[in-house]
């Protein structure tokens, strides 16, 4: 048996199993009583068995296979890496298992409630080697062991979904009377006194309507689990004055593993009509583990919208943030994404909107957070393609880019920062989420951005210090970091602990000198102001 490691490797009753009645079950009987008389050595308790699981070789499915943020083990759902470390901490045997890989963890946690809302999985990417790959497949087994309590199914968890309340600031309702102009980065209340909640949204224009439509973050605290509830749209004859339709699109409650489910990175959606089908096509970006595409259509705008394809990653690329555009002259429909933080690509769009058919461009590539590109917009003007883009900070702003193109499956060419006048190096404290085009105005283009985390303001020296933050992971030698500004970045809003439902909106007008492009400040502006 020696000689034979698959052997050795067996349990004795699986060896017995196995052997078919040559090991009798009497003498395995007799042999497990014997050996119940012998103590395990110290070295082969609970500590050691974890040190022999850490050593164990990750198989390659191991290193290849989708996660997810719940496991099934047959009918079971159970706990993994992809869960928030907080909701593991909440069992003690899901917790135990965290002690005993990671001593003293906990205690650092639990003090930082930043980081209790990562994933174990994000942490120990964010650590850069803290966590070896082999402990963190490790306690993915051992968490994978531990099933999840019966109030946390499906069923369960819808019902807590459900009655999770609407954020203080989200249910409040002030008469703020007909707006007539645009106030940048201040609440944005619809009709009926509610801040609008149309997050990493876009505007779309049909038939005298204006619609913009967004991540409804509505029960977004930055505590529950919810990330986004659906897609909400508002209706618009001016631009100032918004009417709620309501969710065009709803979340998918009962099905854990659902693109739609609110516990998933459901982000910046985007919707094209296209004429070859009369189908309204939406695009959205999963973030987060998933990294994908969910793709859905509709006969009208308001839908209802209907699943076409879910965790689509266009040539086996993870998905980042997005923008899709139609030309108008080919009719042809172009998608640009931060793929795998690599670099932005642009890819053509089949005849019916649903999927890609070849990749036509590749720009912003060999770059690292903070400097790599995401929050990617487009827009034409008179014959010129545009890109605007962010860095890579999470939820706090940064400074953003222009670049522009003769066409749209050709690669783009750095412009310079849109923001010149922007002391902040923030961009206004904002993040852009789309360029529109004003119907009707000769050359009216507006910026639609969030200022996601409102109340965590940056300055020229906070934006220096994030970057060199962010930076020094990668190049700790170049980017230099002090103890505090270590502890202001982790204290900083991350993506998983921010309420989000307070987040409000900063529009404002493009301005061109040539080719190039410029966003200035305004405390108000009128569309009326502009041809």
């Amino acid at each position: 048996m020696e000689g034979q490691p698959a052997v050795a490797g067996m349990t004795l009753r699986k060896l017995a199993e196995y052997a078919k009645g040559a090991i009798p079950e009497k003498v395995l009987a007799a042999i497990n009583t014997e050996l119940g008389k012998i103590e395990l050595d110290r070295e082969e308790t609970a500590e050691e068995m974890a040190e022999q699981l850490i050593n164990q070789p990750l198989t390659k499915e191991a290193l290849t296979v989708k996660q997810y943020k719940f496991r099934r083990d047959g009918d079971k759902m159970v706990y993994n890496i992809d869960m928030r470390i907080s909701r593991i901490l909440e069992k003690d045997q899901a917790a135990a298992v965290i002690d005993r890989f990671l001593p003293g963890m906990r205690a650092k946690v639990e003090g930082q409630p930043a980081v209790a809302g990562m994933t174990l999985r994000k942490l120990a990417e964010y650590a850069k080697g803290a966590i070896p790959e082999k402990v963190l497949a490790a306690i993915n087994t051992e968490l994978g062991k531990i099933e999840l309590d019966r109030e946390e199914t499906a069923e369960e968890m819808a019902e807590q979904l459900i009655n999770q309340p609407l954020t203080k600031e989200a249910a409040e309702q002030i008469s703020v009377g007909e707006q007539t102009a645009i106030y940048p980065g201040r609440p944005w209340r619809d009709k009926s006194g509610k801040r609008i909640q149309a997050h990493g949204g876009a505007l779309f224009y049909e038939d005298g309507t204006y619609y913009w439509y967004g991540e409804n973050k509505d029960r977004t605290d930055g505590k529950c689990s919810i990330w986004t509830w659906g897609i909400r749209a508002y209706a618009s004859k001016d631009l100032y004055n918004w009417e709620d339709k309501g969710l065009i699109i709803q979340p998918n409650l009962m099905n854990l593993q659902s693109n739609l489910h609110p516990t998933m990175r459901v982000d910046r959606p985007h919707i094209l009509k296209c004429e070859n089908t009369k189908k309204y096509v939406c695009w959205i970006k999963l973030s987060g583990e998933e990294a994908c595409f969910v793709i859905l259509q509709a006969d009208t705008f308001l839908g209802p919208y209907e699943v076409v394809v879910e965790n689509y990653r266009p040539f086996e690329k993870r998905v980042g943030d997005f923008d899709v555009i139609k030309e108008e002259e080919s009719g042809k429909a172009y998608l640009f994404m931060d793929a795998d933080h690599e670099g932005i690509i642009g890819l053509e769009l089949s005849e019916d909107f649903l999927r890609v058919v070849r990749e036509v461009s590749r720009q912003y590539t060999g770059l690292h957070a903070p400097f790599c590109r995401e929050a990617v917009a487009l827009f034409e003007r008179s014959g010129k393609k545009y890109m605007l883009t962010s860095g890579m900070s999470g939820y706090i702003p940064n400074k953003s880019d222009a670049a522009v193109s003769d066409s749209w499956i050709s690669g783009f060419v750095s412009i310079g920062n849109p923001h010149p006048e922007d002391g902040t190096n923030s961009s206004y404290n904002s993040q852009i989420s789309q360029i529109f085009k004003v119907p009707g105005k000769k050359d009216l283009y507006i910026s639609i951005a969030d200022r996601w985390v409102p109340g965590y303001p940056v300055d020229a020296a906070k934006a220096d210090m994030i970057e060199r933050a962010i930076a020094a992971h990668y190049e700790p030698e170049r980017y230099q970091v002090g103890p505090e500004e270590k502890k202001a970045l982790m204290d900083s809003p991350m993506l998983a602990s921010a309420n989000t439902s307070i987040a409000d909106y900063v529009w404002l007008p493009l301005e061109f000198d040539g080719e190039k492009v410029f966003i200035k400040w305004q405390d108000e502006w009128r569309l009326e102001d502009y041809e």
